[in-house]
């Protein structure tokens, strides 16, 4: 049961970090294209854009 448990938390954070990944280069892709000149604009805007999403599931 604990080994369940452990591959199930593990899954999780793996499957976070792909999500953090992703969003960062998103938000590369839109500075890139000049849709921002501020990183931490756009990371402030997938942030909100994810953490939303998220409540929703």
């Amino acid at each position: 049961m604990a080994l369940a448990a452990m591959d199930e938390y593990k899954i999780s954070v793996e499957k976070q970090q792909l999500e953090v990944r992703e969003m960062v280069l998103e938000g590369l892709e839109q500075v890139q294209m000049g849709k921002t000149k501020d990183f931490n604009d756009v990371c402030d805007r997938l942030e909100n854009k994810y953490r939303n999403a998220a409540l929703h599931h």
